[in-house]
This record gives structure tokens, C-alpha cells and sequence, in this order.
């Protein structure tokens, strides 16, 4: 039984190369379906994420602004009049920087409101109710005014007047 040709064959089995199996290949071309797959998913995820993912929507200037009025209206106290004006003079700039792209937080009142003034967006009432605002504001800031509640809160409504009056319209979504 020595000499049995299958048994010598099997002996020489180790000098030929390994035979590929032609599963070999497979689970890699399953991956890459896969990550294509989630590739092409989270595309359109992302690309109709205001109405899929409202998470990821990133707010627009007027609802920050609103939302930070809105607490600001909780600290109403006559004891914290100046930093009532300082932070709602600061919601109203870093509003109208992020609305309009006018550089309102680093400038002073007057060099912001001449540039505004040649900006067609705000209208002259809005002009208006802007300069009576940070004029107020200014005082309390700059000249040390004193300011009650019912100032405070007349300050705040001023405030939000414009902010709603000077918000972004949302556009409507356009049909896919």
C-alpha cells in the first residue's frame, strides 16, 4: 500500500498553490453595497433635513434673538437695570449682524445707524424704532439713567417689536 498513486499525490498537494475559492470576494463587494447604500441614504436624509431631521435644523437669527428675549424677560429686576440694557442692546445687535450682516455689536450706536440707513431691507419705521431702542439703551449704559419695571419692560417689547417686525419670512418649500 505504499506505493498507492492517491496517497503520492497527496504528498505533493503542498507544492501547487492554494486554489482560490470563489467566495473569496463576495463579502467585499457586500460592504461596499452597503456604505454606497448608506452613502445615498443619508444624502437625501440630509438634503430634506427640515422636514426629516428638524433636529439638525439650525435656527434662524430672529428665533435666537426671540428666544433669548424671552429669557432675558424672566430677570426683570430694577437692582439689574444696566445689565438689562447692555443684554438687550447686545440680542438686538448680534440680531441685526446675523439678519442683516451689518456689523452691529462693534460699533457705536451712531456709526451703525448710518450705515443702516442705506440698507433697503430696513424700512424707515423700522430705522425709527431701532434708533429710539439703543437710544434708550445708550442712556441707561452711558448716562447712568435709572430704570423701573414697566421701563424695563417697554425697552424688552421695543425689542421684540423689532425683531418680529424684521424677520425672515420662511420660504416655501419648493416640491421634490
Amino acid at each position: 500500500m505504499k506505493d498507492d498513486p492517491l496517497r503520492i499525490a497527496e504528498d505533493f498537494r503542498w507544492l501547487f498553490p492554494p486554489e482560490e475559492s470563489p467566495a473569496g470576494w463576495w463579502p467585499w463587494f457586500a460592504l461596499g453595497g452597503v456604505v454606497l447604500l448608506l452613502v445615498i441614504v443619508a444624502f437625501f436624509l440630509l438634503r430634506r433635513r427640515r422636514t426629516l431631521l428638524p433636529f439638525l435644523k439650525t435656527p434662524l437669527p430672529h428665533e435666537k434673538a426671540l428666544k433669548a428675549l424671552q429669557e432675558l424677560s424672566r430677570h426683570l429686576r430694577e437692582d439689574h437695570h444696566l445689565e438689562f440694557a447692555q443684554q438687550v442692546s447686545q440680542i438686538v445687535r448680534v440680531y441685526i449682524q446675523e439678519r442683516f450682516g451689518l456689523r452691529a455689536p462693534h460699533r457705536s450706536t451712531e456709526e451703525f445707524l448710518r450705515e443702516a440707513s442705506g440698507r433697503p431691507e430696513l424700512g424707515p419705521p423700522d430705522r425709527e424704532l431701532l434708533r429710539e431702542f439703543l437710544g434708550e439703551c445708550d442712556k441707561v449704559k452711558f448716562a447712568r439713567r435709572q430704570l423701573a419695571v414697566p421701563q424695563m419692560q417697554v425697552l424688552h417689547q421695543s425689542a421684540l417689536r423689532f425683531v418680529q417686525g424684521t424677520a425672515e419670512q420662511p420660504q416655501p418649500a419648493a416640491s421634490v
